[in-house]
């Protein structure tokens, strides 16, 4: 048997399409387009969070969360001599979080528009 059949030639000599073929075709078709759109999918769901985002994350919710426990703490024993030294502690790691967040993040679309426009970055390109 051979690996491809040949197409039955009608009189006139062009061969006609097989109706039992073309739907064979097309339903391979459609179900290969269907995997190719979940593979997009799932290629977008599983992108991997940057490190720094996960720090941001878990600063800003070590933040909230201290904050709210204080608060209760607070109005539980109607004393605010802990926030003297806890608040300003976490909002200073806070602040710290974010200015380092935003300073690479900053840079880091610097080199972006940079490659964009076709310059070459330089270490003297980042001193501000």
């Amino acid at each position: 048997m051979q690996e491809y059949e040949e197409p039955e030639a009608t009189a006139q000599g062009t061969a006609e399409p097989d109706p039992e073929r073309i739907r064979q075709l097309y339903e391979e078709n459609r179900r290969l387009r269907k995997q190719i759109r979940h593979l997009k999918a799932a290629a977008a769901a599983k992108k991997k969070a940057e490190f720094s985002k996960l720090v941001f994350l878990g600063v800003s919710i070590v933040t909230i969360a201290i904050t709210v426990f204080s608060c209760r703490m607070i109005w539980l024993t109607m004393d605010t001599s802990a926030l003297a030294y806890l608040i300003p502690a976490v909002f200073a790691e806070m602040a710290s979080a974010t200015g380092f967040y935003y300073t690479k993040a900053k840079a880091e679309n610097k080199i972006k528009l940079m490659a964009a426009s076709g310059v070459q970055p330089e270490p003297h390109n980042f001193d501000t």
